[in-house]
């Protein structure tokens, strides 16, 4: 949310977090309305993306973040919901969409580096990744394959609409999630959000309160 809403978490150089600027706390401030105006899940300060869902799945909540591959699980489990679904391009400030990214990664000692070689081409091959993305619901990250009439050929369903929608919106997505943002840190950022919220701290001590916990976990990374 941060980065669609045009905060710059991490500064230019990748070696500190800046999540804590006038942005930011802008941000959080809006947050911290919406919670008070109880707009906002009350369980909102503990959710995560499957306890969302579920909860859209349930109507509790009007909007979620979903793709495709969650149309087809609300057309069968949910289909009084399914049929009321409204179908919109992802909310940001910046004008680009965040760009949720999986990556691979091989131990630098390990002892098969032959074998972990030799995978990695496999799982960059063009052929496969569109092969792959054609059994679920992912998106190739080889040069040309969002070309595929595969993303671009309606045929009058909500699962293409979608799956057309999302890959031209990719042409500019960014992700907005550093490399370095762990676990750990996006932890430590939800529990000093959570004091915002609940009124223990101001948006901008919060954040601050983050930002020098998540430095410290990086300079532990090395």
């Amino acid at each position: 949310d941060f980065g669609r809403y045009g905060v710059e978490l991490m500064n230019k150089e990748g070696t500190a977090f800046a999540f804590n600027d006038a942005k930011g706390v802008e941000l959080l401030t809006k947050y911290k309305e919406l919670y008070d105006a109880k707009a906002l899940d009350p369980q909102a300060l503990t959710a995560t993306p499957e306890s969302s869902g579920k909860k859209f799945l349930t109507e509790a909540v009007a909007m979620n973040p979903g793709s495709a591959l969650d149309l087809g699980n609300f057309k069968k489990q949910a289909p009084n919901l399914y049929k009321n679904i409204g179908i919109t391009d992802q909310i940001t400030s910046t004008g680009k969409v965040n760009m949720y990214v999986m990556g691979v990664m091989v131990n630098s000692r390990t002892k098969h580096t032959p074998a972990s070689v030799a995978f990695a081409h496999f799982v960059t091959d063009a052929q496969n990744q569109m092969s792959f993305a054609k059994k679920v619901a992912i998106f190739p990250s080889t040069a040309g394959s969002l070309d595929d009439p595969y993303f671009t050929k309606e045929d009058g369903t909500d699962e293409t609409r979608v799956r057309i929608a999302a890959a031209k919106s990719l042409k500019n997505a960014v992700n907005y999630t550093p490399v370095l943002f762990s676990e750990q840190m996006k932890t430590a950022l939800r529990n000093e959000v959570a004091k915002a919220l609940q009124g223990k701290e101001s948006p901008k001590t919060a954040l601050d309160n983050a930002v020098k916990a998540c430095d410290t976990l990086l300079k532990q990374q090395g």
